[in-house]
């Protein structure tokens, strides 16, 4: 048998959920998405690293049977192989991860950051204590909203249309967080060459280009080989021996601020305006 890590519970109320019913073929494109993202977010609270790959995940999100109350799912993480036991707070950090996802892409500024305080707080408690290590990892969870915004278009694919809302609660009772029709549609609007707002990201500078502010930098998290055009606006760049020429020097990655803009859940390019401290 394997050994669970924690568990999660996604939630649909109203509508056919009101009469513990759901329309399959929405059911089924939600639970598509939410599988992503759990094991996504499963992998990265164990490993703290990100891959989208479920073939190199440590874990995996299996679900147990559904419950009448309303129209619930309740999934648990295991390892795909068998490691020491981890804390009993794993769901509750896979759950925050999952629902900032979701908060993020349904552009839910208040929640993002008070869940980014938890997650900053959840890191913590996984053994990160560096700021600078907190911070880089805190940009990879910004990049996996992006990569992962077809699946959050899934996640909320019942919301509207066979229920009213979905909440995500952790099975320890510790964390809920709760997602409606307004939320769902805004989730949905996100599309071609969208653009988010400033965070810190951790990049790798592969080419620099001073005169023109142009670059290709490989983000944290992807292969080395995969690179995005990005142009840097910071005036620190006409300096001698700036962060970035050091960084391309040396090959280590730096933490920027940055926006980043999508096409389709697909980074297609990087705006750098500042080095972070």
């Amino acid at each position: 048998m394997q050994q669970e890590l924690g568990g999660i519970r996604f939630r649909f109320d109203g509508l056919d959920a009101g009469d513990h019913k759901a329309d399959l073929y929405s059911l089924g494109e939600s639970l598509q998405g939410l599988a992503r993202i759990a094991a996504v977010a499963g992998h990265f609270a164990l490993t703290q690293e990100y891959s989208k790959y479920f073939s190199v995940h440590e874990v995996r999100i299996v679900a147990t049977e559904p419950k009448a109350n309303c129209f619930s799912i309740d999934a648990v993480w295991e390892f795909v192989k068998q490691q020491q036991i981890l804390s009993g707070g794993f769901g509750a950090i896979g759950a925050v991860i999952i629902s900032y996802i979701l908060a993020s892409n349904a552009n839910k500024a208040e929640e993002m950051k008070l869940l980014k305080d938890s997650l900053d707080k959840a890191i913590r408690e996984l053994g990160s204590r560096d700021d600078k290590i907190v911070m880089g990892l805190l940009g990879v969870i910004e990049k996996m909203t992006v990569d992962l915004r077809p699946s959050a278009k899934q996640a909320v694919a019942p919301i509207g249309k066979s229920a009213a809302t979905l909440t995500i609660s952790s099975s320890d009772g510790n964390f809920s967080s709760s997602y409606d029709i307004n939320d769902a549609e805004q989730i949905r609007k996100m599309g071609d060459n969208e653009i988010s707002d400033a965070q810190t990201i951790v990049v790798k500078v592969t080419e620099l280009d001073k005169v023109r502010g142009s670059a290709k930098v490989n983000m944290d998290g992807e292969p080395e080989e995969k690179r995005v055009n990005a142009v840097i606006s910071d005036p620190l760049l006409e300096m001698p021996n700036n962060k970035y020429a050091l960084a391309l020097a040396s090959g280590e990655k730096i933490a920027v601020r940055a926006k980043i803009q999508s096409n389709n859940g697909e980074i297609s390019k990087i705006y750098i305006f500042d080095v972070e401290a």
